[in-house]
């Protein structure tokens, strides 16, 4: 009897623990419910269930939903109009547009019913061929958004010309950017090869086009580019490009420049967007251009003309540098550009190569404050050619940095906006102060103008 209270509190103990577990037992399992537009995407779209009408295109038939068709102006038009298709139920649709594929038209129709679509960069130029044939705001808005994201060398040739294709400002204008940024630095063969003639243009002639090192550099560009064109069978890596293509250009028998010749003609607008006014303040850049034979002579020799006119200016002192109401759009005529890659996080100092009319910038990188200078120099610092003794000179400069990572996509930018200054010897000019953390490389562009009262415009008509 005294252990009965231990044995009718076992009792009671095993008697709650077996009601506890019959009550988890008996628990209902709860069980995930499809979802409406998930039911409506299978039963509607998938099986076709009480289809009103059926499209066919490219030869494949969908079952579709007029309904849920309207939510197209396209096909709002088509069914609520007096088109003969508002009463048909079978239709057959002319798909004039090569990039639209039969994938891209399952995904779109099957974007009237659901909530989100699949868009990949495989298929989104043939997914926005669709959207803007069937004026899908949204899914166009989707796939312009898709491309902006994933712009890169195999890929911003084929946006590019989608979005010229189909309207799509924003895509073009990124496109645009990501060329302007990259391409002096970081072409690829296949990047090259695949840049249209209109593209090319609209990227060398750019005021925001970043050029590395000097002009010249940018001429030789732009002549490989040709030469992919002429040869497109040539094969080989980004380092033999440049010989192969002076060797075929130099190898060509005849008189008359390339750009003179009918093969050469539609190559032109390209060449005038070089600024060879810069190209011909080099030496060995001057040299490269005679053994070649692409520029015409009557490009060339007016050229140094005029470079010969604005040296007396700078040097009699009638030209003493661009005014500050020079406006932007003649600072880019007359600036010229050039570039450097700083690697890694130390100190740099440089000078850009070729003729500045007596004016010897030298440009400072201090990488612990993060500070770009340009300073005018005269007494400080040794240097091979003439110096200009004037006591003011001015100039004027626009400076962008940018930070690409492995892929090409921008993870830092920054511009000074249009700068003007007046130097006497030896100032500085605080060009640019990064407040950011950076990552290396770091990718500098400058324009520098340092001539305001130029003769004659410089650009080729």
């Amino acid at each position: 009897m005294g252990n009965y209270p231990d044995t009718k509190r076992k009792l009671e103990e095993s008697t709650l623990d077996e009601k506890q577990e019959e009550s988890v037992v008996e628990l209902p399992k709860k069980k995930k419910q499809r979802t409406t537009s998930d039911y409506i995407y299978h039963t509607l779209f998938v099986n076709g269930q009480d289809s009103d009408v059926t499209l066919v295109a490219l030869d494949i038939e969908w079952k579709l939903h007029k309904l849920y068709l309207c939510q197209s102006n396209y096909f709002k038009s088509m069914f609520t109009g007096t088109w003969k298709e508002s009463q048909q139920s079978l239709i057959k649709l002319e798909i004039p547009d090569e990039n639209i594929d039969e994938e891209a038209l399952h995904t779109a129709f099957g974007s009237f019913y659901c909530d989100e679509v699949g868009i990949s960069t495989r298929n989104v130029v043939p997914l926005m061929a669709v959207a803007c044939m069937f004026q899908l705001d949204g899914l166009l808005a989707n796939c312009a958004e898709m491309m902006i994201e994933n712009l890169g060398h195999s890929s911003v040739c084929r946006y590019y010309a989608a979005a010229t294709q189909y309207g799509q400002q924003s895509v073009e204008t990124k496109c645009l950017q990501w060329l302007e940024r990259r391409l002096t630095s970081t072409a690829t063969v296949e990047l090259l090869r695949n840049i249209s003639i209109d593209l090319m243009e609209k990227v060398i002639k750019s005021p925001s086009l970043f050029v590395m090192q000097i002009e010249v550099d940018t001429y030789n560009l732009v002549k490989m580019w040709m030469f992919l064109k002429l040869d497109s069978s040539w094969e080989g890596s980004k380092k033999d490009l440049l010989a192969d293509a002076n060797a075929y250009f130099q190898a060509r028998a005849g008189d008359r420049a390339f750009l003179e010749t009918d093969e050469g003609l539609k190559y032109t607008c390209v060449f005038q967007g070089v600024r060879l006014h810069h190209v011909i303040c080099d030496l060995k850049a001057v040299r490269q251009l005679d053994q070649d034979r692409i520029i015409p002579d009557d490009w060339l020799s007016s050229l140094y003309r005029q470079q010969w006119e604005k040296m007396l200016l700078a040097y009699q002192g009638v030209d003493l540098g661009p005014k500050q109401e020079m406006c932007e759009e003649r600072f880019n005529l007359l600036a010229f550009r050039c570039g450097r890659i700083l690697e890694g996080d130390m100190q740099y100092c440089w000078r850009w190569t070729g003729f500045t009319y007596g004016v010897d910038i030298i440009v400072t990188f201090n990488s612990g404050k993060r500070l770009l200078t340009f300073k005018r120099n005269m007494y400080t610092q040794p240097c091979s050619t003439a110096i200009c003794m004037q006591l003011r000179r001015d100039i004027m400069c626009k400076v962008q940095v940018a930070v690409f990572d492995t892929e090409g996509r921008e993870k830092f930018y920054k511009c000074s906006g249009l700068l003007h200054t007046s130097l006497g010897p030896d100032e500085e000019l605080c060009a640019l102060h990064i407040s950011e953390e950076i990552d290396y490389p770091l990718h500098v562009s400058a324009h520098i103008a340092l001539l305001g009262n130029d003769v004659e415009s410089v650009e080729q008509e």
